[in-house]
Order: structure tokens, then C-alpha cells, then sequence
């Protein structure tokens, strides 16, 4: 004779013996004492979380003979214990998965108008109500909305929106939630003690993680283990058979990622592989415990998550040394995983590889809009090695690159780098391109020295409204800071946007003018794409995040120059001028050719 199973054997007789659903077996107690059992309830939620044995109980209620009624159902009496061993032949239990048609559902119909054989009403159970076909839902419908009095139907399904909206209205739902781990953890002990299984620290809570939530998994996991462990089952044997990941590596790893240490790191991806462990497995294990962190950094409040004191007390030391933002990262990056890992033929390295993109390609951190000319100066300095500094030429040059005029920022200014008054005619410049560039120029790219006539115009010029060169600098920073992290933007873009992702590889920043920034692209087709209204919005809501401020997009296509010289170098090198940003600024125009200035 075959073994009952574990969630068979303990199923819940009564409603004390129910574990979870409070909700519902509140409602439900209170109708059968107060004599206000409705006539169709759909049970519905997760798998294993007791809808059958709830509609089981309803059915027991309903017919029990104790005179109390809110002692019902009492488990003892005759009518309870019929159910209870499945001979009671006014309870009709039924799986729509194997009764689908409409000649099912009309039986039903025709057997429901006869009275009850022994018990005071007659109910019927359909599991799995899903399944029925739209034929007999709608020869049910009738029914289940007047039955005769002596009629209960009682639904339960896993997949509520499969059902109509008709039968939904004709019934009180009922949506039943999954276990958390501590209640299932301390259903398992009592469940253990009493059929002699010895469990060791921390076992019933690795069951509870592993069943996500169903205590008929969990009931499951615990009879397999009984059958295959002598003895007392320890969590190293829970682990082995459920290829579960060691939760020590999990907290390794992520010990390791809060110190910023990458040996570490990749040392505790390396014991997972060599365990033979789910590398799946451990991913999500390791993102749902920093979730765990996230939440509790974010807000302090332990209910938000089924945790014990021991898990607490460790995510308080992460939490006093992990950065917010980090965590944010963390988690996001880690959660993209599975998918890779699932479909990859080369193992853990796609772990290996986020473990190092979190490690060393922290998330950037957005820029003040407020002072970005101070910002792009702090970043041109810091590409610089340490032993590079300004050559005793600098001094010479500035007077050519920048024009004597009251200073656009109110930082001090160095007494080493001052410039002296500029002579009435330059010098011409030098061909050997020997001066080392000003602050604003990255050192790898310097630019030509401007041609004699055009610096002495500049000198000749009056100095521009200080208010328009502050802006005109204000968008050459913007347009420098969007050409450093250009790269990282596009990154950005392919999770939203793939397509726009590889437009934007035949795309660059080109220019900003005032609140709007002007991207260069290669053709006619790359530019009707991205100015497509959606493209564009996708552009502009990633501008704004990562520039902190809003800006509209614009393109222009690429000019291929057939001269020796490129005029489109000269433009940018031009543009370089604050006076011909201020012009440009003022009366909202663009540099179309440079001519040389006549010299008489």
C-alpha cells in the first residue's frame, strides 16, 4: 500500500489548524455564524497556498453538525469526517482541467436541482476553473448566479484573468497570498517533531525559501529529504539536493562588493561554480538579499521583509557601509542576469563580468547644472598626469585665446597663469604647434593657432555683455560634458531602445545652442529616424537624467568636405571664441564658412 503523502496527511481539518490566510478565514467564519454563506466563491492565488483546502473547509463548515456555530467546522463529526475522507456524495469535487466541455457543465446543471442525499447542502468544488471552455461558462452562468438553495459552487483557480468578467461578478473573491518563510519555517518543525525527522539550524528556512511561498512544495522537499538523508538533515544536504547555492557565498560576494574588493568577488563566483551550484540560482539569491538591503537602508523598517534577527543584524553592517546609489546599481545590474546566464555558453562569465561593472564602472553621478564650466575644468585637469603642468609658454598664448575682458567666473585666478596686457600686433603663430593648450583643451587634442587676422579682430573687438559669454560657456561645457560620457549614454540607450542604440553609433554631439543640443549624423536616414517623435522623447527623457537638465534634441547631417582643408574643423575651432558663441547666441545663427579677413 502506497505512503500518504506529507500534504496529504496534514492537511488542515479545521480552520485553527489553517496556516496563513487569516483574511479569509476571518470572512468565512463570520458568514457561517452569522448565517450568511453567499451561494459562489472563487478562490484564487499562487499554487499550494490552500484554495482546495479552503474550499474543502467551506464545504465541512457548511454541513457540520455542531450545534455552535462558530465551531464549525468541528473535524469530528460524522459529517466532517465523511468529507474529510472523500465519501460524502453531496460534496462533488471536480478538476475543470479534465471537464472542459459544455455536456460537463450541463451535467452540473442538471444534477444541482436535486436535493441533498444526507447533507444539509449540496456543494460543488471546481479546481483549476480556468480550464472550462466559453461554452460552459456560459451554460454555467445561469446557474451560478440563482442556484437552487441547497446549492454551493466554490471555484478555485491559479489563473484569474482566464476567467470571464461574467462569472467573476457572479462570485465573492476571494485572492489567497503565498506563505511567508517564518510561517512556513514553523510549520515544517511542527510537521517534523511529530513524524520523528530531525532538522538542523536553518533547514526549515532553506525548505521555505526553495517552496516560494507553497507549502504543498514545502511538505514535498521535506518528504523527499526524509527519504533521502539517515538521520538528521542538515542545511549542507538541503543545498546538495536542491542544487541550492550556499548562502555563505551569497553573503561573501556581497561582503566583498560593499568593501570594494574585487578579488573577493570574483573568489566567491569562482566557489559557486566549483560547487556545481545554479549560477541562476545564486543570482537571484544574491538580489534578492541586496533588495533586502535596499529596502532596508531606504526605509528602516523590517515588516517590509520576511527576515529573522540573525539576517538583520547582518544586513546592519552592509547597510552602514553601502552607498545608496551603489545599491540601486547593484541591484539592477544583477537582476538583468538571468536571462544571459540561462541562454550563454560560457558559464559564469556574464556574473564575473557584473561583478567587475559594479566594482569598477560605478553608476555616474549626474553634474550640478549650476556650475558647469567649473566642472569641465575639474575634469580636463584630472586627465592629466601628475607631473604634467603649465610650461612657462602659457602666459604667451593666452592673450591669442582669450580676449581681455572682465573674468566670466568668480574663482580666483592663479598669479602664475595671469597673462599680460596684449601687444597692438601679435605674433605670428607658430608653426611647429609647440605651445601646450589652455585649461579648457583636452592635452591630446589641441587646437591650431588661430591665423594673424583673426586674432586681431578678436583684440580689436570690444568685449561681449558678461551675461551672454557666461551662457556661451555654460553651453560649450554642456557640449564637452555630453562628448565624455557619450559612450556611457548609449549604453544607456539600448535597454529602452536597441534601434536608437545603433543609430546613435553614426551619431555624435556636435553642438548646443541655448536648450537645445545638435547631434551630427551621417545621413539623411539616420536624421529622419531620430527625429521621429518617440526617438526623440526617448532622447531627450535620457538627456535630462543625465545632464540634470531639459533639453530638445536636433540633427544635422554631415558634410563631406572635398577641400584639402576641413571647413568643419575650422567651424568647431571658431565656435572655441566666446564673442562668436555670444553671437551666435544673440541672434540665433550658425557658422556656415569662414572667410579670411581682408588685410587693409
Amino acid at each position: 500500500m502506497a505512503v500518504q503523502s506529507l500534504y496529504r496527511k496534514w492537511r488542515s481539518q479545521t480552520f485553527a489548524e489553517l496556516v496563513g490566510q487569516e483574511h479569509v478565514v476571518q470572512t468565512l467564519r463570520n458568514a457561517i455564524a452569522e448565517d450568511r454563506v453567499g451561494h459562489a466563491y472563487l478562490f484564487t492565488g499562487p499554487r499550494g497556498v490552500g484554495k482546495t483546502t479552503m474550499a474543502r473547509l467551506l464545504a465541512k463548515a457548511v454541513n457540520c453538525l455542531h450545534p455552535d456555530p462558530t465551531a464549525r467546522p468541528c473535524g469530528v463529526c460524522e459529517m466532517c469526517v465523511a468529507i474529510a475522507e472523500g465519501r460524502a456524495v453531496d460534496v462533488i469535487e471536480m478538476d475543470a482541467a479534465s471537464h472542459t466541455s459544455v455536456e460537463d457543465a450541463r451535467e452540473i446543471i442538471e444534477r444541482v436541482q436535486f436535493r441533498p442525499a444526507a447533507a444539509r447542502m449540496k456543494v460543488y468544488i471546481i479546481d483549476e476553473t480556468h480550464m472550462l471552455s466559453t461554452a460552459a461558462f456560459n451554460a454555467l452562468l445561469k446557474t451560478l448566479e440563482e442556484p437552487p438553495d441547497h446549492a454551493l459552487f466554490i471555484l478555485a483557480t491559479t489563473e484569474v484573468h482566464k476567467v470571464p468578467a461574467t462569472i467573476l461578478s457572479r462570485c465573492q473573491r476571494f485572492t489567497f497570498v503565498r506563505h511567508s518563510v517564518s510561517a512556513m519555517a514553523a510549520h515544517l518543525r511542527r510537521i517534523a517533531a511529530a513524524e520523528g525527522i530531525v532538522l538542523a539550524d536553518g533547514v526549515p528556512e532553506a525548505i521555505a525559501r526553495a517552496a516560494t511561498g507553497s507549502m504543498r512544495d514545502a511538505l514535498g522537499i521535506l518528504e523527499q529529504l526524509a527519504s533521502f538523508v539517515e538521520g538528521p538533515i542538515t542545511l549542507p544536504q538541503v543545498q546538495s539536493l536542491l542544487g541550492m547555492t550556499a548562502a555563505a557565498e551569497v553573503d561573501a560576494l556581497i561582503t566583498a562588493l560593499v568593501n570594494h574588493d574585487l578579488t573577493a568577488a570574483l573568489r566567491a563566483v569562482h566557489g559557486v561554480a566549483n560547487q556545481g551550484a545554479d549560477v541562476r540560482q545564486f543570482t537571484r539569491d544574491l538580489v534578492e538579499r541586496l533588495r533586502a538591503v535596499m529596502v532596508l537602508k531606504a526605509t528602516g523598517d523590517r515588516s517590509l521583509l520576511d527576515l529573522s534577527d540573525d539576517e538583520v543584524a547582518l544586513l546592519g553592517q552592509w547597510i552602514q557601509q553601502a552607498d545608496m546609489a551603489a545599491l540601486v546599481h547593484w541591484v539592477k545590474l544583477f537582476s538583468n542576469l538571468d536571462a544571459q546566464l540561462r541562454t550563454t555558453p560560457y558559464g559564469q562569465l556574464p556574473l564575473e563580468v557584473a561583478v567587475v561593472e559594479a566594482l569598477l564602472a560605478p553608476p555616474p553621478v549626474a553634474q550640478p547644472a549650476s556650475s558647469p564650466a567649473s566642472t569641465t575644468r575639474s575634469t580636463s585637469l584630472a586627465g592629466r598626469s601628475p607631473t604634467s603642468r603649465p610650461s612657462a609658454a602659457v602666459p604667451a598664448i593666452v592673450p591669442q585665446t582669450e580676449p581681455v575682458r572682465a573674468p566670466a567666473h568668480p574663482e580666483p585666478v592663479p598669479p602664475s597663469v595671469v597673462a599680460p596686457p596684449p601687444p597692438p600686433v601679435p605674433e605670428p603663430a607658430s608653426a611647429s604647434g609647440s605651445e601646450p593648450p589652455s585649461d579648457a583643451t583636452p592635452v591630446s587634442d589641441p587646437p591650431p593657432p588661430p591665423p594673424e587676422a583673426w586674432v586681431a579682430t578678436r583684440q580689436m573687438r570690444p568685449p561681449a555683455d558678461p551675461a551672454v559669454a557666461r551662457a556661451a560657456d555654460a553651453d560649450m561645457s554642456v557640449l564637452e560634458q555630453l562628448e565624455a560620457i557619450w559612450e556611457d549614454f548609449k549604453r544607456d540607450v539600448r535597454p529602452r531602445s536597441p534601434t536608437v542604440q545603433a543609430l546613435l553609433n553614426s551619431a555624435r554631439p556636435y553642438d548646443v545652442e541655448g536648450n537645445t543640443i545638435v547631434l551630427l549624423v551621417t545621413s539623411a536616414f539616420h536624421k529622419e529616424r531620430l527625429e521621429e517623435p518617440k526617438n526623440r522623447s526617448l532622447l531627450e527623457d535620457l538627456l535630462r537624467r543625465r545632464l540634470g537638465k531639459t533639453y530638445a534634441v536636433r540633427c544635422t547631417i554631415e558634410e563631406k568636405s572635398v577641400e584639402p582643408t576641413d571647413l568643419r574643423g575650422k567651424i568647431r575651432e571658431a565656435r572655441k571664441d566666446e564673442l562668436v558663441r555670444a553671437a551666435l547666441n544673440i541672434f540665433d545663427a550658425h557658422i556656415v564658412d569662414i572667410e579670411p579677413l581682408d588685410p587693409e
